[in-house]
């Protein structure tokens, strides 16, 4: 247990060990180093670069004599500057001025000069060092510009394509967070409004946490839309900088950012690339509330589209056999006693075959609210394939009245593991779809065969085959490939369920046009 007390330097802790205590406070230590290492570097170097130069200056005169050894201190002034800037520079300039005057000018090691020329001689080298390190300091400045711009351009690219596929909300807000914290050395808090208050939507470390003060601070800048907080606001007590995120239309939120460095404040070009962040993450949130939108209205245009499918193909297909229904008992109540004994047979067979098309129809529609509503759940058990084909073949009997059909299965056809009711519903779509499709008196081949490691059923019929632009489709709710006077009666759902039900047993099918001849072929595969 350790209890620290409140220093200018080290944060208040209740509780944890002394090795986390040890640890924090050796971070800090290194982090004071380096940032007094920094400040103390451009002197070191400057002191360096001059007394090597005083150096190499005594060591020339020693064995040449040269009139203008003074323009050797320029040596230093420019590296200074080159590499530390305009102060630096400044401070190169005095210790040469110095140096030239006490190891070069007579008397020597004395800061005095006897000849009024030397004097002339000692100033020119003030005025060379003076102009050689302003236009340094200049060329340092652009030097770091264009270095300052160019790595906010790069994080910008790399951030770009990190949120480039980013689809939801949540994802795009945590790799913002995470690459500008990693890119600005800070800890870094995204808030979005939730009612009347800011709540925090992404932190980078995931366990950061603001305190009271913090959160006022980034509700002041959410409410005037300004930047507050950090150690240069004198109103609020925050350690977090927050910036706004807006775009021209509305705001969006706040982005905080607590540098690791001991004094708070951004290095040189982390506060661009900070507000560039707050404008690229702007763009990005719209980016992603338009595509949920275009998603959302996509979904809506199809829901409206199948909802007009369905109630058109309810409208008519289902009211088609009711009106024959009735349109027969009504016949055969009223002048049922007219009739004779064949054509009211003929009508009863009528009724009846319109009664199984409803009911085919409305078993349809019951089966595709089961597949909408992930409610099948097969029943798997071992299957023989040559019991399946033979089922769905006397169910569907009726149905191929004037086609010819014919079944070939293989002798070795292992067996598969499938729910029955299921898979001889999808056969007996696909023999249903067939007899609507092919021509009176064609002929409908039902086979059974082993491919690889799955077993194949393939229904193939005579009809006019699939066209190029319905393969697509052709397996989608309410989808007829024939249009106009061509289509048969049906809703448009038998292939739909058929493809949902085979899925749901860990199946696939396909469909493609006959290469023999005219016609198509519908292939339904299972593991075996």
């Amino acid at each position: 247990m350790a209890f620290l007390f409140p220093s200018p330097h080290l944060p208040v802790v209740f509780g944890g060990d002394a090795r986390s205590v040890r640890i924090s406070m050796s971070s800090r230590f290194l982090r004071s180093a380096r940032t007094t290492f920094r400040f103390l570097l451009p002197a070191v170097e400057v002191a360096g670069t001059t007394a090597l130069t005083t150096v190499a200056g005594v060591a020339i005169l020693e064995r040449v004599d040269v009139p203008n050894i003074s323009l050797a201190f320029v040596i230093p002034v420019l590296a200074a500057a080159v590499r530390h800037g305009l102060l630096a520079s400044l401070g190169a300039v005095a210790l040469s001025v110095l140096a030239y005057d006490y190891f070069f000018l007579p008397p020597l090691y004395r800061f005095t000069i006897s000849d009024p020329a030397d004097v002339v001689a000692l100033v020119f080298l003030l005025a060379v060092a003076l102009v050689a390190s302003g236009l340094a300091g200049r060329m340092h400045l652009q030097a770091r510009a264009a270095r300052r711009e160019a790595r906010i351009t790069a994080e910008l690219y790399d951030l770009s394509a990190k949120i480039a596929g980013a689809t939801e909300l949540d994802d795009l807000l945590w790799t913002v967070v995470s690459h500008l914290a990693r890119a600005v050395d800070a800890e870094v808090v995204l808030l979005m409004p939730s009612g009347v208050k800011l709540v925090v939507r992404a932190a980078f470390p995931p366990d950061g946490d603001l305190d009271r003060a913090e959160m006022a601070a980034a509700q002041r800048c959410w409410d005037y839309d300004s930047r507050t907080g950090g150690v240069n606001d004198t109103v609020t007590s925050s350690r977090y900088s927050f910036l706004p995120v807006h775009t021209g239309r509305s705001q969006l939120g706040v982005i905080g950012v607590l540098p690791r460095d001991p004094s708070g404040r951004l290095r040189d070009g982390d506060r661009e690339l900070v507000e560039a962040v707050c404008s690229q993450i702007a763009v990005a949130v719209e980016r992603v509330a338009l595509a949920r939108d275009v998603e959302q209205s996509r979904v809506r245009v199809e829901r409206e589209r199948v909802r007009s499918s369905m109630l058109a193909s309810v409208s008519h297909d289902l009211r088609t056999p009711l009106a024959s229904i009735v349109g027969t008992l009504s016949s055969l109540r009223s002048f049922g006693a007219r009739y004779d004994d064949r054509t009211r047979i003929e009508l009863l067979a009528t009724a009846q075959g319109e009664a199984e098309r409803l009911d085919r129809f409305v078993g349809n529609l019951l089966d595709m609210t089961r597949l909408d509503a992930g409610a099948v759940e097969p029943k798997r058990e071992v299957v023989e394939i040559g019991d399946l084909i033979s089922t769905a073949l006397r169910r569907a009997s009726p149905l191929l009245k004037g086609h010819r059909v014919a079944s070939a299965i293989a002798s070795d056809l292992p067996s598969v593991t499938v729910d029955f009711v299921l898979a001889e519903q999808v056969l007996f779509n696909l023999l249903d779809n067939a007899a609507k499709y092919a021509p009176p008196g064609g002929r409908i081949d039902v086979e059974g065969r082993a491919a690889g490691g799955r077993v194949e059923i393939v229904v193939r019929d005579e009809g006019p085959g699939i066209p190029p632009s319905a393969v697509e489709r052709l397996f989608d709710k309410f989808f007829r490939a024939a249009e106009g006077d061509r289509r048969p009666a049906g809703t448009g759902l038998g292939l739909a369920i058929a493809r949902g039900f085979v899925e749901a047993m860990g199946g696939a099918i396909s469909a493609r046009n006959r290469v023999d001849r005219c016609g198509a072929e519908f292939i339904v595969s299972f593991p075996a």
